[in-house]
């Protein structure tokens, strides 16, 4: 059976014989009751004890007792020990038994492969950097399973060093958030591991929620991971797929590097916003990328990229995400050709900006690839497929060379644009003419950040107004969608705003604290000098 971890820790109940209590003379026994009486009034009088510790072996010498492909059932309890498993075993933790390092190095140990561990708390490893102390380490195993465990107060979570089939679920990781975040671990670590699984595990408080070097062909699913540095990270990470995930409210929601053949569907990168630069995703050199469906809302930047992809004969496609409410939706430099297509660009601040300098000559995308690798097609089997499989020189006959720069249509279909003014008089669902964003107030707003506080009010309309009415105030697009849509492609919507931003809650009030001021002041009556009093009055006022 599998048990999942209860949510309070129960006390060990004593067996029938230890309650037994032998014959003793009534005088003995009499001063026994007494004994009994003065300590409950003590304990009436210092409060509730502490939680109950395990009695009887240590959970190292049940292990060690243990015959390979035993079964050990843990009922609660608290295990102030650290452990070994270095034989295939199942343990399943019942009313979640805590096991505590007591800070010192790493707590659970597991070296054998064929390991269920189940239903535990693991709490209490080491604090020494560069030891990289771990809750849970899985060293050089395979064919191990995780399950319903929690980690709390350590370093990292669950360390892989060189293991392969691996299943990481339902598990809950919080590393604590007194750590400042530089000096903590990560959540999930993979390092040289693969074939292995990470689904529906929750981590908070991380340096990175999920991290992944070196580590290929696995799939990271249905997580939620939030209050971190990153909330997913590959460094050399090939062949994994990224869905169903929940990133938000951390520095990025998912950092991607040197890194190839990755399919990111159907998550939600949302709300990361901390620190300078907050990202949903961000990019750097990877190539056969495939990203589909995501909701990319309310960061800073949706998309950075660099570098992506950098190969010839490689692919970067981006097809009916929504990017909804960003600062900035999407954030290239000149030397990332990503092929747009059927995304959904909702009131992002900046929907399209050019990083690095003075590149918007060089971003703009009304030509075609010298030789496209890939046309996206409708069906998200095909998409993958073309993500996973890639054009190579070889295949296509020759030399293949990159875009020169990002493509925003492809096939007759370019993306949806919430400010896009365009009409569509065929009724074909794409725009006539091309999207230009040439708005005055976004081009000074990429040169000043301290305007972000007028926009989306009056002043905005009305810079962008005397735009249209004298091309003075132009200024050159960043980008061109040759084949704009009409209505959102995707079939997914902005969602309503979780809580409140105190910031611009604040900012709010002391605007309109400044125009009621200033309506108060025009509407002042001006000081005038009173008129002259008549003679009469002045001989009855006293010759005044």
């Amino acid at each position: 059976g599998q048990a999942g971890p209860s949510a309070s820790r129960s006390r060990r109940t004593p067996k029938a014989e230890e309650m037994t209590t032998s014959r003793r003379p009534s005088g003995i026994l009499s001063l026994t009751l007494a004994g009994a009486v003065g300590l409950a009034g003590a304990l009436l009088l210092t409060g509730p004890a502490e939680p109950a510790t395990a009695a009887g072996p240590s959970l190292q010498s049940q292990i060690d007792a243990a015959a390979p492909g035993a079964t050990i059932t843990v009922d609660g309890g608290s295990y102030e020990e650290r452990i070994v498993i270095d034989k295939p075993l199942t343990l399943i933790g019942r009313s979640s038994p805590v096991i505590d390092g007591g800070e010192h190095g790493d707590v659970v140990t597991i070296t054998s492969g064929d390991v269920y561990f189940s239903g535990f708390t693991v709490k209490g490893t080491g604090h020494a950097v560069t030891r990289e102390p771990a809750a849970i380490k899985l060293t050089a195993v395979t064919g191990v399973t995780l399950r319903w465990n929690r980690i709390q107060d350590s370093h990292f979570g669950i360390y892989l060093l060189d293991s392969h089939e691996v299943l990481i679920e339902h598990n809950a990781i919080d590393l604590g958030s007194k750590t400042p975040v530089e000096r903590r671990g990560h959540g999930i670590y993979m390092w040289q591991s693969g074939h292995s699984a990470i689904r529906d595990n929750t981590v908070r408080n991380a340096a990175d929620g999920i991290h992944l070097e070196f580590s290929h062909t696995n799939v990271i699913a249905d997580n939620k991971v939030t209050d971190s540095r990153y909330a997913l990270h590959f460094m050399y990470a090939n062949e994994n797929k990224v869905l169903r995930n929940s990133f938000r409210q951390n520095l990025a929601g998912a950092v991607l590097m040197f890194s190839r053949e990755l399919i990111v569907k159907d998550n939600d990168v949302s709300a990361n916003r901390k620190g300078a630069s907050g990202a949903g995703l961000l990019l750097k050199d990877v190539d056969n990328l495939f990203v589909e469906a995501n909701r990319i809302e309310r960061n800073k930047y949706g998309l950075t990229a660099e570098g992506t992809p950098q190969s010839p004969g490689a692919t970067a496609i981006f097809y009916r995400n929504l990017f909804a409410l960003n600062d900035t939706g999407v954030g290239l430099m000149s030397n990332a050709p990503i092929t747009f297509v059927e995304n959904s660009m909702i009131e992002n601040g900046v929907q399209v900006k050019a990083l690095g300098g003075a590149l918007a000559s060089g971003m703009l995308a009304s030509h075609e690839p010298a030789k496209p690798s890939a046309t996206p097609v409708s069906g998200a089997s095909a998409h993958e497929h073309a993500a996973t499989t890639p054009t190579t020189p070889a295949a296509a006959g020759g030399a293949v060379t990159l875009p020169r720069a990002a493509m925003w249509s492809a096939g007759g279909r370019g993306n949806y644009w919430s400010d896009y003014r365009g009409y569509d008089a065929n009724g074909d669902g794409v725009g006539d003419k091309p999207y230009r964003p040439e708005p005055a107030f976004v081009g000074e707003l990429a040169k000043n950040e301290s305007l972000r506080a007028f926009q989306f009010t009056l002043a905005q309309q009305a810079i962008d107004t005397a735009a249209e009415m004298f091309p003075l105030y132009q200024y050159d697009a960043v980008i061109e969608d040759a084949a704009p849509l009409m209505r959102p492609a995707a079939a997914l919507s902005v969602t309503a705003e979780e809580g409140v931003d105190l910031s611009v809650l604040a900012l709010s009030a002391a605007m309109l604290a400044l125009s009621v001021l200033a309506v108060l002041a025009l509407r002042r009556p001006r000081w005038r000098p009173e008129p002259a009093l008549g003679m009469a009055a002045q001989a009855a006022g006293g010759g005044r």
